[in-house]
């Protein structure tokens, strides 16, 4: 009999030669050796092809393995957990295309509709007093900010981020960048964070009015509130004891930028103001007395002394123009040393407070924005 007959049965097809007279039972094509893969399966009706159903059964495999090892993959890389502690974008502004200068509010796109509550650094006070969110509310009327006050009477940034993290707060004003722990802690609660720096802002150091010293190094400030120097003497004043004041470092960012990585050497005699505003009268009521702020909230304060800072043989004020206005070209320069940016802090979460959140840094990211920036006594950073 032929080999080649299209009636043969019982015989199994070798599915990479395609020879049909393998007898049932036999492991390995008797015609080119390799493995037979069914061993039972008729052949097909017409010689030298594979059965329909020996075919379809394989093809079924296949698409079976692709699928599953897919979806093994794609549920893998959801359950791998991070190293980082962040999300796996970067919190630079750059990493998201919804972040973007236009040149006025009106512009800012995908504006959300509601009542959205934010709170954090004092620096930002003076945006509202200067008329901000009135003109974002001009802008997009159906857009509501409403501030809302610090847990326990205590403002800042780190109060507002405590805030956040338990849903009170759809945005938070920092006065400094984020730790680390702040980004591990939006994880443990299901979001992430980015954080958009929308202005530039100087650290600034006062006096008593009637205090007559030119100004202070960075590192005379730092030894002050490391209790090093006690004594204006000490630094070419009057024999006058120094009583330091400053936000509480759990709640603002003065003190840990001025002193860094040595924040643990913060003498125990340094004084905490509730807030600027309470220090300036702490200040002004104390000979020897000095306090640590923020330009924008202290620009036209007539009670206190602004204090200079030594750069090199020379000392930089923070305000000109009798101190009517801030000394913006050093502050751009880096010629006045104690500046620090402001940022708008989003939760990335996909709800609306995150889009308030974008909107609001678009919004001061704006050339109008920008305007109002300046006018409240920081720098634009655009």
């Amino acid at each position: 009999m032929n080999t080649n007959e299209s009636d043969r049965k019982g015989m199994v097809v070798c599915i990479y030669c395609r020879y049909n007279a393998n007898p049932v039972g036999v492991k390995n094509c008797l015609k080119c050796g390799k493995q037979l893969v069914m061993t039972s399966l008729p052949t097909s009706k017409k010689v030298g092809k594979v059965d329909t159903f020996a075919w379809g059964f394989l093809l079924l495999i296949a698409v079976s393995f692709l699928i599953f090892g897919a979806f093994g993959y794609y549920y893998g890389r959801e359950l791998r957990p991070s190293t980082s502690g962040r999300d796996e974008k970067s919190s630079n502004s750059e990493s998201y295309s919804d972040i973007r200068v236009y040149d006025s509010m009106k512009e800012v796109p995908n504006v959300p509709s509601g009542t959205f509550n934010y709170s954090g650094a004092m620096a930002f006070a003076p945006l509202t007093a200067h008329g901000t969110h009135q003109a974002i509310n001009q802008a997009h009327p159906n857009f509501y900010l409403r501030y809302t006050p610090a847990r326990n009477n205590n403002p800042g940034t780190w109060t507002a981020m405590s805030m956040l993290f338990d849903g009170e707060l759809s945005f938070v004003q920092a006065g400094g960048p984020l730790n680390d722990e702040a980004y591990s802690k939006a994880k443990e609660r299901g979001f992430s964070l980015q954080q958009v720096p929308v202005a530039i802002d100087g650290i600034l150091l006062f006096t008593h009015p009637d205090l007559s010293i030119p100004g202070l190094s960075v590192e005379q400030i730092r030894d002050i509130y490391k209790g090093k120097i006690v004594n204006w003497k000490q630094v070419g004043g009057p024999d006058l004891a120094i009583t330091a004041f400053g936000i509480d470092p759990k709640l603002g960012t003065t003190i840990p930028f001025l002193l860094g990585s040595e924040l643990s050497s913060l003498s125990p005699k340094v004084k905490f103001m509730r807030d600027h505003t309470s220090g300036v009268r702490q200040v002004s009521s104390l000979p020897g007395a000095i306090g640590i702020s923020r330009t924008g909230v202290i620009l036209g304060q007539q009670s206190i002394h602004p204090l200079a800072i030594k750069n090199g043989n020379n000392y930089i004020p923070p305000f000109i123009n009798d101190g009517k206005q801030i000394n913006t070209p050093a502050f751009k320069d880096g010629t006045y040393p104690l500046t620090k940016r402001l940022f708008v802090v989003i939760r990335r979460d996909g709800t609306p407070e995150e889009a308030a959140g974008v909107a609001y840094a678009n919004l001061l990211l704006s050339k109008e924005g920008q305007q109002f920036i300046e006018k409240s006594g920081l720098i634009p950073i655009h």
